[in-house]
């Protein structure tokens, strides 16, 4: 004969709340505080938050506070966490050309030109009499150092520890225990 143990929570979990990425999304773009991520990010949030924090218990007993916590969450670490995917993103998929360009620098002279130079402008001057460059290309070694120590194995895990205030900090049973065994299910309580 086996028994399972049902803990109680005096709020509900996450899956209670948002069962499906849709409704989650329709949440989050009608809850009246701006989006700040793409539908796309949202979608992915989600499954990672429900990874997290799925069959945790909420910490509010209101739920459209949760949802507000939620989304405040989003609206203020969001964008940054979504740029920084598209960065470790981008940088994953560098060529190795990319990877040894080094920077260039042009110096030109204009001796005796035509026209004045102003102090209080970014223009150029329109004549040059002569022209210096330097183009620096990195070894592949030099290369490929500078972009492992811009590569982060993970940018989502600091993203995802600030909805940590949203859901109970000391998960616990909070009602009487209920036993169910193999008998009880036969007989149908």
């Amino acid at each position: 004969m086996s028994s399972q143990m049902f803990p109680q929570y005096s709020t509900v979990k996450f899956t209670d709340v948002w069962d499906e990425a849709s409704e989650f999304i329709s949440d989050y773009k009608n809850n009246g505080i701006p989006t700040s991520i793409a539908d796309a990010s949202a979608s992915t949030l989600y499954y990672l938050l429900y990874a997290r924090y799925g069959n945790n218990p909420i910490a509010n007993r209101d739920m459209t506070q949760f949802k507000y916590k939620i989304f405040s969450v989003i609206f203020q670490y969001g964008p940054t966490w979504e740029k920084r995917l598209d960065v470790q993103s981008k940088l994953r998929n560098l060529t190795d050309d990319q990877i040894r360009a080094g920077a260039f620098a042009m110096y030109n002279q204009a001796q005796n030109p035509a026209t004045a130079p102003s102090t209080d402008t970014t223009d150029e001057l329109t004549y040059i009499n002569g022209q210096n460059t330097t183009r620096y290309t990195k070894s592949p070694l030099e290369g490929y150092s500078i972009l492992l120590e811009l590569l982060d194995t993970d940018v989502t895990e600091d993203f995802l520890k600030k909805f940590n205030i949203c859901f109970k900090r000391f998960v616990s049973s909070e009602r009487p225990l209920i036993y169910v065994s193999e008998e009880d299910e036969d007989d149908g309580n």
